[in-house]
């Protein structure tokens, strides 16, 4: 971790949620940024890729507004970090950590990065336990073990709740 940020401004572009920053030095994969607008305001992101002196960042609250010529990025050089605490039960965050119920900031507390390793497929136990659905396309495709959550991604308009009931209504541990 530096003791301050590297602030670099010659951001070359804003494509989607990607911001590609020229002329970083010591900036690495996964680190922490804020990129800085001219109308005082601050969007935070991770970095993706650094090749040579050009970095690639995601920026988590969006790029709208973000101009090119006139916004300048700090490199807080660790990953995203944030406060360890008890003061975090019964809470509501956001993914950074920040309070949206009102309530204050946690202040105290070891800090913690954000990030983990990966984990190894390899070496997890063999499932034991099938959970059959009743749907054939997650029972043979993905099929689910006794305690795996099953994310239902979906968009508006399409039936994911009663998806969702069919297969608690109808999920059974196989043998």
């Amino acid at each position: 971790m530096r003791d301050a940020p590297i602030e670099y401004t010659d951001v070359v572009a804003v494509e989607g949620p990607l911001v590609t920053v020229r002329g970083v030095r010591d900036v690495g994969w996964d680190e922490a940024a804020r990129v800085r607008l001219t109308s005082g305001g601050q969007r935070h992101g991770v970095v993706l890729d650094v090749n040579g002196d050009v970095a690639v960042l995601q920026i988590y609250e969006g790029t709208s507004g973000i101009s090119p010529t006139e916004t300048s990025v700090a490199f807080e050089g660790s990953p995203a970090r944030i406060r360890v605490s008890p003061a975090w039960l019964g809470r509501v965050w956001n993914g950074r950590g920040d309070p949206l119920d009102g309530g204050p900031p946690v202040l105290a507390g070891p800090e913690r990065e954000v990030t983990g390793f990966p984990l190894n497929p390899a070496a997890r136990l063999t499932p034991a336990e099938p959970v059959l659905t009743g749907i054939a396309a997650i029972d043979m495709m993905t099929t689910l073990v006794r305690g795996q959550k099953l994310p239902v991604f979906s968009v508006g308009g399409l039936p994911h709740l009663e998806l969702a009931a069919q297969i608690a209504a109808q999920a059974h541990v196989g043998e």
